[in-house]
């Protein structure tokens, strides 16, 4: 007698067409670095996050999760006011954890979307609060109306975004 359950769930992976995530990822750090210049608020956003949120749901691998959140974070750090290494960390977190969520829940859905997004920017930003407080012992504010407003403005933006990016699949 087995004891063990067997599951006939099927978990859809994703497959994108060749540069889809590269070329996503660089048009959201192209922007997340000129539309505060340009925008008021505009720091709020967290085009990156997106991406790497996106991509790590979709493809379900670990491993690509984690290089995709760090590959992104430091590209980030480069163009950021934060020393090199935060976003890179923060991300790293972020791609583990999507890429976690993406083999329990159906991404397609835009409550989930917007749920996870809500939940991955508020990760982040935990993450970033942390680094700042005890690694670089800069502490700054923890919680706020701030990230309460940006996780919504982030959220309802991959909502937008995230059906443009299903785009990019292969069929």
């Amino acid at each position: 007698m087995a004891l063990v359950a067997k599951d006939d769930t099927y978990i859809e992976v994703h497959k994108y067409r060749a540069g889809a995530v590269i070329g996503a990822a660089v048009v959201a750090l192209f922007l997340q670095g000129f539309l505060p210049k340009y925008i008021p608020h505009a720091e709020l956003l967290e085009l990156p996050l997106l991406v790497t949120v996106y991509f790590s749901m979709g493809r379900r691998n670990a491993a690509s999760g984690l290089v995709l959140g760090a590959g992104i974070g430091l590209v980030q750090d480069a163009v950021s006011h934060l020393p090199f290494g935060v976003y890179g960390i923060a991300l790293t977190a972020v791609g583990c954890l999507a890429t976690w969520i993406g083999y329990r829940i159906d991404s397609d859905l835009a409550l989930s979307r917007f749920g996870v997004t809500f939940l991955l920017y508020d990760v982040e930003r935990v993450v970033i609060a942390l680094i700042r407080r005890f690694l670089l012992e800069r502490p700054g504010p923890f919680l706020g109306r701030y990230w309460l407003i940006g996780s919504v403005v982030t959220a309802t933006l991959a909502v937008v975004i995230f059906p443009q990016l299903d785009r990019l699949r292969k069929s």
